[in-house]
């Protein structure tokens, strides 16, 4: 019998001890990280940062913003590049540029720019403080300089040029568009022509540029640029800038050419290519400068700038101050202005825009119309929808059955009006318009974020007016994604990370759950309305049950990704992090399942340590979307957005800490350690193939206040039925927390025992019943006041970690709520175990406790006697969880239980050696004596100490190159195990025989992709495929891999129909150009299913030369299976399972263990084109990943292996694909005594 000493984890905030050194082994692939920007009060700050143009500061919703850097600099963009301003200090003794002072502290805050100069071999004992903000009425900046005890004749300088009207690929934006975009150089001078008057200057640029339109620029970025006609000398047709200075500078043009060189810049003239150098003497005086868009608003006189600069600061602040919240983490205080201004940067009438930078133009999707309800700006919240509402098609009957576009190769549905796709219900791409398609189902978030609309405004007057948009949008989801009506919908692209995610017609959980909280919220609205919400409650429920039916998984404790409708109608159980949290923000939960599915995060999927030089709290880390190789953009990413929610989710399954960690991850690694101070990244530095990307994108922006709001200060609305539900997701560890938006403000306050809320809803509607839902800290309740009146409290049931009281405090126009608690500390949160498959496990509870919930039947006769929980574990291998109920005082919550199921004896594999060489572990807690048996061969007797391990070489000829069959045979138990090294040298002497496959043979393998080839079996509705040419994805319908096999045939001529490799291992193949070399199977009919071919005689391994398609959406699950059979009817099987042993032989995998591994080494590769053999061919060749594959030009097959019984009879060999779009292929099969 096992005895474990229980690990309770507690609910509290861990911070690391000092300054403690980092393990190298957890910065993430290597690479060390610093903390860049301190949180003080509201501003980000830096002293002597090197960043240059990676903090946007934005006006007044439109396209213009500038960039700052972590010293005064500006580039503008107007939109498009309107040039840049660098700043330079001279002295009677030296002119320096500003970036070169020995002191440079720069603070953000949202919307402002503050840098503070100090030098004392150049300045003395003095300062200049420069502060930059946007004009509040116009395309512009306003630049404030203070100057105090600067030695006398201190000069600065403005050097302004390089405009050129040029649109980036992503509008200049960070990791998309090139780090020096805003650098001046001198081709960006080209032909700016300057009119200088005064203590002013204009620039007429741009007028060899004609920029495309924004449809065309989001389809086809590489046009961005088109040129035009020869140079006109119009230079109304120009873009022009004008600048404003103090009185007495000195403005004069200068060689662009000289602008790296500050001395030569100086003494420079004009030229074809001019800046100019704008100088002025400084005094105590504050002074201005601006520089604006002439046709944005009237000219400046000087004497306006103080004005225009305390505008543009009462601007900033009005909007920063839409959010404010304070709390004990200084790295959160800054959040309140940073999300008000990030939300009002993607706001542009008539609504809400994919990205204030990169991807700037409206956008029904994704994420982002949820941001205006939750910081209480309802009229922007009913601008964006009635937009899109108005962009509703409703006079397009379906007249056509279900198309794919044949162009685009059947890979995504043909925009055809008619079709169920295009037809009434849809919402089209443009606000207002009814006549542009889309590619993708943004109905889904739309209404999502139209129903959260409703709940946080409980207007029903509205809800009238919308709900034949929204009876039509369930209506067109119906009839397009399930047609079948079997409950559960197909996935089309209908989130954020819908670029290559294509469900094949399967059933997929983020879709379906996104339709049953609308359906269910429908039929609540009908009822309200006055109408028939049988249709809707129906669906619901039918919805609702086929989930727990058929994407629940019971045994595991988590909802799979999708489940196909074709084929064998496999189940894909590795699940993204968007399939758990959609589930869960749609309802389609109970507590228990919401802790399981979030535990499959905790331990299926990669996370991250976000750690920093300078940084003390190291328990905060961000999470992989998925763990799906290959990799492809928006598959397997580290994204703000998807973090964020992730939190969400575990806020809504009631874990604050944990949600807590990965919010503030977040937070950390793109706002502190970041190359911006306050950016809200798209795309995260831990992104292993774009790294940090994109800035303020809006679906960040919002599920960043989303998980905020709703998630960490627990605001949930139902003001549809006139309740608002607060429940708290604070640290444990926190005694205050305050946040005001324009719905409402409240603030926790904890002294001692007791707990006090402050609840103003004043901006939501007056009639509202509020409840208070609160973690209960301790195991009594001595007594509660709702505005001084004493109150009771529910205990909620099935309130899993924590126990949870309910304070129903009625309708006020605010509330004063003291819960004084007593009795004991509840330490609650989990225990956690490690324990052998067929062990028997005890565990000392920490509270009373009688019942058990084991839904992963993890247990066999469970019970609970004195405290102590027992059973005999049964469960399959993997991280479980069972519940019991606990109860200390009054409280009463039930409690995890995670154990982590291994098999008794696993073994841990070295690839990298030379010869055999593994640990084998013994997991129980008894010692382990047997045998010790290699590919058949007794090596002896092998002792393991409980919980311990062995270490065990072997070389050849016991140990053979591949997989090598492990047995430790124990009493009559045999625990079967694989060591898998491919570096093992079989001896010179071994005996192979290459089978002949000539007649089996049933293609070229450089013929495996062909336009139009793979037509049959498809899905008969409207999906999102491969394409017909047997590769791809939707979004690159047209991509087509060259596969050429000229190397392997050259060599097999050579050597009369055998190819060698390098370990000595032949394979028949044949040498001729046109004769067939591989056997394909495929459920596609283009080739059978199946194919065998007879054996004979004996062999002890067996090692297979295949090539196969296949990609990331069949990763981690049975592609296919190698089945050799025996004279007696048994067989050995190999299974092809992508990454771990079947990789596209068009692509090389990237691995870094972290988001990106397989669970096996990586195996011998042959490069068709040229016969070469290796590992990794595509570091070989440079190759690395960016947006797409990492693709080898030829393709490669792969060398596997598979042990076999050398005493048996063979017979058979049998090749067969298991999942669908799926292509494998044999090359060669050869046997080994």
């Amino acid at each position: 019998m096992l005895k474990f000493l229980i690990t309770i984890l507690f609910a509290a905030f861990v911070w690391s001890v000092g300054a403690q050194p980092i393990d190298p082994a957890r910065w993430w692939q290597g690479k060390e990280r610093e903390l860049r920007y301190q949180p003080d009060g509201d501003e980000f700050v830096i002293h002597n940062g090197d960043k240059r143009f990676t903090r946007a500061i934005y006006g007044t919703n439109t396209g213009f913003r500038f960039e700052t850097s972590d010293f005064p600099e500006f580039g503008l963009y107007m939109p498009y590049l309107g040039g840049s301003i660098y700043l330079a200090i001279s002295t009677p003794k030296e002119t320096r540029w500003v970036k070169d002072l020995e002191s440079v502290e720069s603070r953000f805050k949202s919307g402002q720019r503050t840098y503070i100069l100090k030098d004392k071999n150049l300045l003395g004992e003095g300062t200049l403080t420069i502060e930059a903000v946007a004009l509040s009425d116009g395309d512009g900046l306003v630049v404030r300089h203070t100057a105090d005890k600067l030695p006398a004749g201190t000069r600065i300088l403005w050097v302004y040029g390089g405009a050129n009207n040029k649109r980036y690929s992503r509008e200049g934006d960070l990791g998309a568009d090139p780090e020096d975009s805003f650098y001046i150089k001198p081709g960006n001078c080209q032909g700016n022509v300057f009119e200088i008057t005064d203590h002013q200057a204009t620039v007429w640029y741009g007028h060899r540029t004609k920029p495309v339109s924004d449809d065309e620029a989001y389809e086809h970025p590489e046009s961005r640029n088109k040129q035009n006609a020869p140079l006109s000398q119009v230079y109304a047709e120009s873009k022009s800038m004008t600048g404003t200075f103090p009185q007495g500078t000195n403005i004069r043009e200068a060689d662009g050419n000289q602008i790296d060189d500050l001395e030569q810049l100086l003494q420079s003239e004009k030229s074809s290519r001019p800046v100019i150098i704008a100088e002025y003497e400084m005094d105590a005086e504050p002074f201005y400068f601006e520089l604006h868009n002439p046709k944005s608003r009237a000219p400046f006189v000087y004497s306006e700038l103080a004005d225009a600069f305390n505008k543009g600061t009462a601007y900033r602040e009005k909007i920063a101050s839409t959010l404010k919240l304070h709390t004990p983490d200084p790295y959160l205080n800054t959040l309140g202005g940073i999300f008000s201004g990030a939300e009002d940067a993607v706001w542009e009438d008539p609504g809400y825009l994919h990205g204030a930078i990169g991807w700037r133009m409206p956008l029904t999707g994704w994420r982002a119309a949820y941001l205006a309800d939750l910081l209480g700006l309802h009229d922007r919240a009913r601008t964006h929808f009635n937009g899109y509402i108005n962009s509703q098609v409703t006079d397009v009957q379906v007249t056509l059955p279900h198309l794919q576009d044949e162009e685009l190769n059947l890979a995504r549905a043909a925009k055809t009006w008619g079709t169920p796709m295009y037809s009434n219900g849809y919402i089209c791409r443009s606000p207002n318009r009814t006549d542009i398609m889309h590619h993708y189902d943004m109905n889904l978030v739309f209404f999502d974020e139209l129903l959260w609309h409703l709940n946080w405004t409980g207007d029903m007057d509205y809800a009238r007016e919308i709900f034949p948009a929204l009876r039509r949008h369930l209506a067109w989801e119906k009839n397009t994604f399930d047609p079948d009506n079997d409950g559960l919908y197909d996935g089309y692209c209908s989130i954020w990370a819908s670029d290559a995610l294509q469900y094949n017609g399967g059933k997929a959980t983020h879709s379906s759950a996104y339709n049953y909280r609308a359906n269910k919220m429908a039929a609540e609205i009908a009822k309200k309305l006055g109408e028939d919400p049988s249709q809707y409650e129906k669906e619901a429920e039918l919805i609702l049950t086929a989930m727990n039916r058929e994407l629940w998984i019971p045994e595991k404790g988590w909802w799979a990704e999708f489940k196909d409708n074709m084929g064998h109608e496999m189940r894909h159980d590795n699940a993204a992090v968007w399939t758990i949290y959609h589930a869960i923000d749609s309802d389609v939960h109970d507590p228990f399942k919401a802790y399981q599915a979030t535990r499959y995060i905790d331990t299926e999927l990669t996370h991250i340590p976000v750690l920093a030089k300078g940084l003390e709290d190291t328990t905060n880390h961000v999470v992989a979307t998925t763990n799906w190789q290959p990799y492809m953009w928006s598959i397997n990413n580290v994204a703000f957005a998807e973090i964020v929610h992730t939190s969400l989710a575990y806020w809504q399954t009631g874990r604050p800490d944990e949600a807590f960690k990965l919010y503030k991850g977040a937070l950390l690694d793109a706002m502190y350690l970041g190359s911006g101070p306050g950016n809200i990244t798209q795309i995260s530095f831990y992104d292993a193939a774009r790294g940090e990307t994109y800035r303020d994108f809006a679906d960040p922006v919002s599920m960043g206040v989303r998980a905020l709001v709703q998630g960490m200060y627990g605001i949930v609305p139902d003001l549809m039925n006139k309740r608002l539900t607060i429940r708290p997701g604070f640290p444990a560890d926190w005694d205050f927390a305050e946040i005001e938006t324009r719905n409402m403000a409240y603030a926790f306050k904890r002294e001692g025992y007791t707990d006090r809320y402050t609840i103003k809803p004043n901006l939501l509607k007056k009639d509202i019943q509020l409840s208070l839902e609160v973690k209960a800290p301790r195991s009594q309740v001595q007594s509660i006041r709702v505005n001084g009146r004493e109150t009771g409290f529910d205990l909620l049931d099935e309130t899993v970690s924590v126990p949870r009281i309910r304070i129903d405090a009625g309708v006020a126009p605010a509330y004063e709520i003291e819960i004084d608690w007593a009795g004991e500390e509840l330490n609650t949160g989990k225990v956690t175990a490690k324990i052998a498959r067929g062990e028997t496990l005890q565990l000392e509870l920490p509270f009373e406790a009688e019942k058990i919930y084991d839904p992963q039947s993890v247990l066999q006769g469970a019970q609970i006697r004195n405290g102590v929980l027992s059973g005999t574990v049964s469960a399959e291998k993997g991280n479980k969880t069972l519940f019991v109920e606990a109860s200390s005082g009054e409280m009463r919550f039930w409690l995890p239980v995670e154990l982590e199921v291994v098999n008794p004896v696993e073994i841990a594999n070295h690839p990298d050696s030379e010869s055999l060489v593994f640990d084998l572990l013994n997991q129980t807690d008894q010692p382990l004596a047997g045998e010790l048996w290699v590919n058949g061969n007794n090596m002896g007797t092998v002792k393991i100490p409980a919980q311990g391990k062995t270490k065990h070489e072997f070389s050849s000829p016991v140990a053979t190159l591949g997989t090598n069959k492990i047995e430790v045979k124990v009493g009559k138990k045999t625990h079967e195990l694989r060591a898998i090294n491919w570096n093992i040298a079989n001896p010179a002497a071994q005996a192979y025989r290459a089978v002949a496959m000539a007649d089996r043979f049933n293609e070229k393998v450089r013929d495996i992709f062909a336009y139009g080839k793979y037509l049959s079996p498809r899905w008969e509705y409207t999906t999102l495929q491969v394409p017909t040419q047997g590769m791809g994805q939707w979004c690159h319908p047209n991509d087509l891999s060259a596969i050429d096999d000229s190397g392997i045939r050259s060599l097999a001529a050579a050597n009369n129909g055998t190819f060698t490799m390098p370990q000595g291992i032949p394979f028949a193949t044949p040498g001729s150009k046109n004769a067939n070399n591989i056997a394909f199977t495929t459920l596609w009919d283009n080739y059978p299913a199946s194919v065998s071919l007879p054996l004979s005689g004996k062999a002890s391994k067996a090692y297979f030369l295949v090539a196969a398609s296949t990609y990331h959406m069949q990763a981690y699950v049975l592609n296919g299976q190698i089945r050799v059979g025996y004279a007696d009817g048994t067989e050995d099987v190999l299974d092809l399972v992508l990454p771990d042993n079947l990789i596209p032989l068009d692509q090389d995998l990237f691995i870094d263990n972290w988001a990106f591994y397989t669970r096996q080494p990586r195996p011998w590769r042959v490069r068709l084109k040229t016969g070469d053999v290796s590992k990794y061919h595509a570091g070989e060749l440079g190759g690395r990943m960016s947006n797409d594959p990492i693709y080898v030009d030829g393709g490669m097959a792969t060398l596997l292996d598979l042990p076999l019984d050398p005493d048996k009879e063979l017979v058979s060999l049998t090749l067969e694909t298991i999942a669908n779009e799926v292509i494998i292929g044999l090359m060669g099969v050869t046997l080994a005594r």
